[in-house]
């Protein structure tokens, strides 16, 4: 009721529908007259109208690329459905057609009527952006034809987005652009402006595509908070990757899951490499929800592995389809030398390379001392320090040149080194994967983008779907292996990578447990050396390995570290078994202090250089330009602007913030200038100069 009450609030607040009367009217004509046609019209112009789901009549309609449905897929199309909320747990390996599987499942959960609409829930916003742009091209057929459902996409950087920007309906469009058929209508995506004007709204379209970031403020003590739950009230909630949060946001997930099924909505939660005591908790979160505790599910080790959960738990092993079916080396590799050496003679032979570092230094020092080795254009950085509009740049040249349709000429001898920005969501496709030591989960996740389409020898995409390049390797960089390592054995040879990764005594057990199996089986059996199911278990499961006694005190101090956030996360939720008052939190926040994810907190740097007596933004962009020329980086790390950069600058960068709300205070702005070469610009941190650079090559550097 509350939600219902602030969205009647905002859209009896819009003078366009509801204007002031200037003169006495008699109550019954005003309600008859004007109130209700204006609501009509109101909630119509809003894109919240009733959209008519269309039946379901196979996955070929759905998907019409879907020839020869996969093992999954055919099980999402045919297991029957139970009455109620239900969740459904599909696990299978990267490239098995996960998402098709859930949308597909989701649609028929519409079409019986336990649902009118999805949010699809990712763990990041380049991951969003490519689930959104698949989603644009069918979630149309959801519904009947003559409808016009909304599909929004909903995290921070939306705006950024061309093909959500174009998808937006200015109000004058709408009279002409809703109520097209699918067929008519000239977008394959829509969106009301009033929907895609506020992230808080995002949750109402008929179809959200964003972070899951936007579906956890429901369960905080955010403002408007009984908005974004009634946005997914009603709907089928689709989170990817549920294995990639940390402990804090995973009990987060658990609150989420309890109060949607409490809602009566259904849940489709997907993974590749899901440990099986994270299994069990998402399960008894939704089970709290619907009001089936105490039914246990039963421990079953099959992989690949759909779990349906109402009022009973089932099980049902699925095959993958045999073009997935592989075994992946893997090789050590001890010193950076060593992997140098290993990149230039495959890029020698022409074959494209990608090597994934644990951090933004060690991606740089890697690029660095390729550099001098490789052709300029055969060689490319990519990280989360860039500039956005130069990031995205460097995205879109990445999926060109790696991507499922690049060619034998754009892929041959091209080296990509990259950090954690490749390892989900984007369709890249290496012939060589390289990549630093980190958890096992991660590490599959990463060899899934090694040979994932198949190509011939040369690297043209092979249209039988016949994989003729030579068996796949996965390059591990990692310390000597040892049964008796001592308590720096990780942090001698990743410095830098010990606070990304600062659990040590996973990181022993993923290098023990794929040292000694040799390969990566996918999926491989029960017991299977290699195989994903047994990796996972062998890294998270409770028959792990002991841990040398010289990394019991990192990893205890980690697990500690892990606890208290999962307790945090169950201290910042709201109880809502308590109803809408004060009580339900010890403390509301406002939405950009609501916390849903722990760790550093970030901020924005905003380049500019000077041109025409003025700053203007460092990277030309024709929309957004200043949107495009933000760096994230951790707070406080840049400081700030030094007293002689503050002189010569803070007059042109007080005359931004008075046309540019977002260069307001706090938010730093800094010009730079070009020194020797380089554009540079001078900060101070707790009274020390800091000289920054910036290049669209090597990105930020403090």
């Amino acid at each position: 009721m509350a939600g219902l009450a602030v969205l009647a609030d905002w859209l009896g607040s819009n003078q366009a529908h509801f204007r002031y009367c200037e003169h006495p009217q008699d109550l019954s004509a005003y309600w008859c007259e004007a109130a209700q046609p204006e609501a009509a019209q109101a909630v119509r112009m809003a894109g919240l109208s009733d959209q008519a789901v269309s039946p379901w009549q196979g996955s070929r309609v759905l998907f019409p690329y879907l020839a020869s449905p996969t093992p999954l897929q055919q099980y999402a199309a045919t297991v029957p459905l139970a009455q109620g909320p239900q969740l459904f747990l599909l696990e299978d390996v990267t490239g098995a057609g996960k998402t098709e599987a859930a949308m597909i499942l989701a649609h028929r959960l519409m079409a019986a009527d336990h649902a009118h609409g999805i949010y699809l829930a990712l763990p990041s916003m380049a991951t969003a952006n490519q689930i959104y742009r698949r989603t644009a091209a069918m979630y149309r057929r959801l519904y009947m034809a003559g409808t016009a459902p909304s599909l929004v996409l909903s995290h921070g950087a939306r705006q950024l987005v061309d093909d959500f920007r174009r998808s937006v309906l200015e109000p004058q469009a709408q009279d002409d652009d809703f109520g097209y058929s699918r067929e008519e209508s000239s977008a394959s995506a829509q969106c009301s402006a009033w929907l895609a004007d506020n992230r808080k709204k995002a949750l109402l379209a008929d179809v959200g595509v964003g972070t899951l970031d936007q579906a956890l403020l429901a369960v905080l003590p955010a403002r408007h908070q009984a908005l974004r739950l009634l946005g997914l009230s009603g709907k089928v909630l689709l989170v990817d990757e549920v294995h990639a949060y940390d402990p804090y946001m995973h009990a987060l997930l658990c609150k989420l899951l309890t109060a949607h099924a409490r809602q009566g909505g259904s849940v489709l939660l997907l993974s590749a490499t899901l440990p099986a005591a994270m299994r069990a908790e998402l399960i008894a979160a939704f089970q709290a929800g619907g009001g089936h505790e105490g039914v246990e599910p039963a421990a079953d080790t099959r992989y690949p592995l759909v779990t349906h959960v109402h009022a009973e738990v089932s099980t049902h092993a699925c095959a993958t389809r045999p073009q997935l079916v592989r075994k992946v080396a893997v090789a050590p590799l001890h010193t950076e030398q060593a992997v140098v050496e290993r990149v230039m003679n495959e890029a020698r032979a022409g074959r494209c390379i990608c090597w994934i570092r644990n951090t933004v230094d060690d991606a740089r020092h890697a690029f660095t001392a390729l550099r001098s080795h490789l052709p300029e254009k055969s060689l490319a950085l990519f990280h989360s320090r860039f500039a956005m509009g130069d990031r995205l740049a460097i995205e879109a040249a990445a999926l060109d040149r790696f991507g499922k349709a690049s060619t034998a000429a754009q892929r041959q001898g091209q080296v990509l080194i990259a950090t954690q920005v490749v390892e989900q969501s984007l369709d890249l496709d290496f012939d060589i994967m390289i990549s630093d030591l980190a958890p096992i989960d991660l590490l599959i996740q990463r060899a899934g983008r090694l040979q994932r389409h198949a190509r011939h020898g040369d690297g043209e995409p092979a249209t039988d779907g016949c994989e003729r390049r030579p068996a796949p390797t996965l390059y591990l960089l990692c310390p000597e292996n040892t049964d008796t390592p001592g308590s720096n054995w990780y942090a001698a040879s990743f410095p830098k990578a010990r606070h990304v990764y600062p659990n040590v005594g996973q990181l022993w057990l993923t290098q023990r447990a794929l040292l000694a199996a040799g390969q990566i089986v996918s999926p491989g059996g029960p017991g299977e050396d290699g195989a994903v199911r047994s990796l996972v278990e062998a890294v998270y499961g409770p028959e792990a390995d002991p841990i040398p006694d010289a990394l019991q005190r990192a990893t205890q101090e980690q697990m500690g570290k892990d606890m208290a956030a999962a307790s945090q996360a169950h201290f910042n939720a709201l109880n809502l078994e308590r109803g809408y008052c004060a009580d339900s939190s010890h403390h509301w926040y406002e939405d950009t202090q609501t916390p849903t994810r722990l760790g550093d907190e970030t901020c924005e740097i905003y380049l500019a250089r000077e041109e025409g007596g003025g700053l203007v933004p460092f990277v030309a962009a024709s929309a957004f330009p200043w949107e495009h020329a933000a760096v994230r980086v951790r707070a406080g790390v840049a400081g700030v602007l030094s007293a002689r950069w503050q002189a010569r600058f803070g007059p042109a960068i007080d005359a931004l913030r008075r046309h540019h709300r977002l260069l307001a205070d706090p938010a730093l702005v800094l010009p730079l200038v070009r020194e020797d070469g380089q554009w540079v610009g001078y900060c101070e941190r707790n009274g020390k100069p800091q000289r920054i650079e910036y290049d669209d090559v090597l990105g930020l550097r403090i």
